[in-house]
C-alpha cells in the first residue's frame, strides 16, 4: 500500500454521494471503494461513458474539502485534469476477462489513491447516462386543464398601452389555500435549514478556478402539493406540452414537490459588467459547475425524505428523464411556480425574492408537506414589462436579438453562449438578460409595494 493509502482515513470526514444514490457515505478508503466499484460497474455493463474533459478542484478551507494526508500540507489545492473515463490511460476501468469490478478497483485504489478520493468527492454526474433512457412503466397520462388555449390568445384581460398585443399572456393561475390545521410530516423550515446547511459547508459548492469562491448562497424553498390542478394544467399545449408528467407518474402515491432555489453568490455576479460582451469566467463556471451542485442537492433531499419516512425521487436526473425538443418531462421553473417560488419573465427566467440570478432543482415525495402560499395569480406577475409595459432591459441586454416585446425566441439566445470566444474555458454562457436588469436581484420594487 502506498504512503496515500496508508493516512489516517479518518481526516477524510466529507460525506460523498454513492454513483447515483443520494450522498450517504463518509469519504474514506472503504466508500470511495465502493464508489469505485460501483462505477467500474456502470461503465462495463450499463454503456455510461463521463464527460472527456473534467477539470476538478479540491481546497482544504472550512467551506471545502479536508483532503489530508502525511505527506500533503494542511492548505494545499490539488487540480487534476481528467480525460477518458477516469485516467487518460486508456482502458482503465475496462474489466479484463473474468475479473471482478471489486477486484479492479481495488487495483486501481492501489495506483491512484490520492486521485480516486478528489475523482469521488466530486460528483460530476449530470442526470441519467446520455442515451441510456428507463420508459415509464404505464401510458402517459394526460389530464390537462378545463380550458386550454392552443393558440395562445391572451384571453379575458383588456389589451395594454405599453405592451405588444402579440405578447402571449396566459390565463391567470389560481391561488392555493392551505387548510389552517393542516399538519406535515415535517415543518418546511427544517427542510429550508437542512439545504441551507448543505451549501454552507459542502465542499462542491465551490469554483474550480480562482480562490474557489462558493458558487452558491442561501436558498429559498417551496412547496406544492402533489394534487395541485397545475400540474395538469402543465400538460396544456401552450404551457409545457402534454409530455410533461405529472407528480403521480414520476412517484406513486406522491404527496409533495419541493422546490428549491439557490441564487448566485456575488463572487459569480459582481465581475459581469455592462460593457462586457461576454460573460466573465466566474460566471460561466458557476453556471456549468453550479449545476453539478444541484445533483448534490436533489439527492440530499432525497435522503432526507427517506430518513423521514418517506419516498422521493428527483426527475431531472430519473432514468426516465427526457424531452421533447424543449418541452421537458418536467420542468423545474413550473414546478417552482406551483410552489410559490416565483413567476416567469419576459426573457423566460423565473423571478423570484432573490431575483433571476440563480438555478433551480426539486423532488418528489410521498412525505405530506405544507404547501407554500401562492401571493400571486398572473404567470407573470413579477415581470415589470408584462405588468405596466415600463420595462425593457431583458430586451436591450440580449446581444441576439432573441427577446422582443412579443416574447423570446427558443434556441436563438444559446448562440451567443456558444462562440469561440468560450473554447479556451471549455464552457460558454451568456447571463446578459439576467444581469444589470430590475429582476436581476429581486422582485422589481414598484412590483413589490403591491404584494
Amino acid at each position: 500500500m502506498s504512503d496515500n493509502a496508508a493516512a489516517n482515513n479518518s481526516l477524510f470526514v466529507n460525506e460523498i454521494p454513492k454513483w447515483g444514490e443520494p450522498y450517504p457515505n463518509i469519504l474514506n478508503r472503504q466508500s470511495v471503494l465502493e464508489s469505485l466499484t460501483d462505477y467500474i460497474v456502470q461503465v462495463n455493463f450499463r454503456g455510461y461513458r463521463p464527460d472527456p474533459r473534467k477539470v476538478l478542484a479540491v481546497r482544504t478551507s472550512d467551506r471545502t474539502a479536508s483532503l489530508r494526508n502525511a505527506a500533503t500540507p494542511v492548505r494545499q489545492e490539488v487540480y487534476y485534469f481528467i480525460e477518458g473515463e477516469i485516467f487518460p490511460e486508456e482502458g482503465t476501468t475496462r474489466l479484463r476477462e473474468g475479473q471482478a469490478a471489486r477486484e479492479l478497483a481495488e487495483e486501481l485504489l492501489e495506483k491512484h489513491y490520492e486521485q480516486l478520493y478528489v475523482w469521488t468527492a466530486y460528483d460530476f454526474t449530470k442526470g441519467s447516462p446520455p442515451g441510456f433512457r428507463k420508459p415509464f412503466d404505464n401510458p402517459l397520462i394526460v389530464k390537462g386543464s378545463p380550458n386550454p388555449n392552443p393558440e395562445k390568445k391572451t384571453r379575458n384581460r383588456e389589451p395594454q398601452e405599453g405592451i405588444n398585443p402579440l405578447f402571449f399572456q396566459p390565463d391567470p393561475a389560481p391561488r392555493n389555500s392551505v387548510d389552517p390545521d393542516f399538519t406535515a410530516d415535517v415543518p418546511t423550515d427544517e427542510i429550508l435549514e437542512y439545504v441551507a446547511q448543505l451549501v454552507r459547508t459542502d465542499f462542491r459548492n465551490a469554483l474550480p478556478e480562482g480562490d474557489n469562491s462558493p458558487i452558491w448562497d442561501a436558498p429559498l424553498i417551496g412547496i406544492a402539493s402533489a394534487d395541485d390542478p397545475l400540474f395538469a394544467r402543465f400538460q396544456d399545449p401552450e404551457v409545457v406540452g402534454p409530455g410533461h408528467r405529472l407528480p403521480e407518474e414520476w412517484l406513486p402515491g406522491a404527496r409533495s414537490i419541493i422546490s428549491v432555489f439557490l441564487p448566485f453568490t456575488d463572487a459569480i455576479t459582481k465581475h459581469y459588467t455592462k460593457e462586457q460582451r461576454y460573460s466573465a469566467i466566474e460566471f460561466s463556471s458557476g453556471k456549468w459547475n453550479g449545476s453539478k451542485f444541484l445533483n448534490v442537492v436533489r439527492r440530499a433531499l432525497i435522503r432526507f425524505a427517506v430518513q423521514h419516512g418517506g419516498k422521493a425521487i428527483a426527475p431531472n436526473i430519473d432514468l426516465r428523464y427526457d424531452s421533447d425538443g424543449w418541452l421537458p418531462f418536467w420542468s423545474e421553473r413550473h414546478a417552482a411556480f406551483a410552489a410559490g417560488l416565483g413567476t416567469f419573465g419576459l426573457h423566460q427566467n423565473f423571478i423570484t425574492e432573490k431575483g433571476v440570478l440563480g438555478r433551480l432543482c426539486s423532488i418528489v415525495t410521498t412525505l405530506k408537506l405544507r404547501p407554500t402560499e401562492r401571493i400571486y395569480s398572473d404567470v407573470y406577475g413579477y415581470c415589470l414589462y408584462a405588468v405596466d409595459g415600463s420595462c425593457h432591459a431583458c430586451i436591450k441586454r440580449c446581444p441576439t436579438g432573441a427577446i422582443t416585446d412579443a416574447g423570446k425566441i427558443p434556441g436563438l439566445c444559446e448562440t451567443h453562449g456558444n462562440k469561440d470566444h468560450f473554447k479556451e474555458w471549455g464552457y460558454g454562457s451568456c447571463g446578459h438578460c439576467s444581469t444589470l436588469i430590475p429582476c436581476a436581484r429581486g422582485i422589481p420594487a414598484t412590483i413589490r409595494r403591491t404584494l
